[in-house]
């Protein structure tokens, strides 16, 4: 893919958080933009294009005013633009609830889809203990849903618990959202032993209803806990067996063998509907020796 074509965008403090974490990942092959209404936000990542939605100056965020963010947002789309014009894919990171994530994100989702990309929106969901926040975040969720091509819901309550399984903070995305990132964003700006590409993704995002990415590495020696470790991933409670699209890559060390790739995709598309729609890929990288990674995108699973 050429320079440019894949951009990680972090819409309001959290998702800018995940995004800037998945971006130290995957740097060599995509961009990175920060969209904040405050400033403090951009000061640890230099690499970033940032879009200060407060460009008064007069330190004003959005609060709970998603229309005011959205509206600030329009009001900076001409120091963006560029990057949407150079963008295929669009992976953006927020959290609902606040007026950052609530406003600017689904607006900008909107202005990637009219320029072209396609957009995978990764939306964290505040805790049940916040009822305004997730009222909102609920209230405003459908229009970013329409604006993207995936839409996939985080719980904060999910990563939370199961961050704890692996005593890491769940701010920081506790390793499943930087994994999800870079192993989509690897697989398609890298030519693999069997290469997907952007229109194989298209083929499998355009079926009808709900759509997810689940990911799972494990050894070698251990290939269906890997699957297992997909299923029980934080970042959906979605039930798979009734997909009818599955796009989905593996990706081992050189010593990586057929028989681990057919074990791995074989246990994984064996839960899906029997006419699923299945697309396979696999690649090959000396960083994984020893270990395999399974990254799957499916869809058809029903309304959001």
């Amino acid at each position: 893919m050429h320079q440019g074509a894949l951009l990680i965008v972090g819409v309001g403090g959290l998702g800018s958080l995940w995004a800037e974490r998945s971006h130290l990942r995957c740097s060599k092959f995509s961009d990175l933009l920060l969209i904040d209404a405050d400033e403090n936000t951009f000061n640890g990542s230099p690499e970033a294009h940032c879009l200060h939605l407060d460009a008064s100056g007069e330190a004003r965020g959005a609060a709970a005013l998603p229309m005011l963010a959205k509206h600030r947002l329009n009001e900076g789309v001409k120091e963006i633009q560029p990057l949407l014009d150079k963008a295929e894919l669009v992976v953006v990171l927020t959290c609902l609830g606040g007026g950052v994530g609530s406003g600017a994100a689904s607006e900008f989702a909107r202005l990637a889809k009219e320029s072209g990309c396609m957009v995978v929106s990764i939306v964290g969901f505040p805790f049940a203990e916040q009822p305004i926040r997730y009222q909102l975040a609920e209230e405003y969720f459908p229009e970013l849903y329409d604006n993207s091509n995936v839409c996939i819901k985080v719980s904060l309550e999910r990563l939370s618990w199961q961050s704890k399984e692996r005593k890491l903070d769940w701010k920081k995305g506790a390793g499943w959202i930087e994994e999800l990132v870079e192993g989509l964003l690897s697989t398609l700006a890298k030519v693999g032993k069997i290469n997907l590409d952007l229109m194989d993704f298209k083929t499998i995002v355009e079926h009808s209803g709900e759509a997810t990415i689940l990911v799972g590495s494990g050894s070698t020696n251990s290939l269906s806990e890997i699957v297992k470790n997909a299923l029980q991933s934080p970042l959906s409670n979605l039930e798979v067996d009734g997909a009818k699209g599955c796009w989905i890559q593996v990706e081992g060390g050189p010593d990586m063998t057929i028989f681990h790739l057919n074990k791995v995709t074989e246990e994984f598309v064996s839960l899906l509907d029997s006419d699923c729609q299945v697309l396979l890929g696999a690649r090959s990288s000396d960083e994984m020796i020893g270990r395999i990674r399974l990254v799957a995108v499916v869809s058809g699973l029903g309304n959001p």
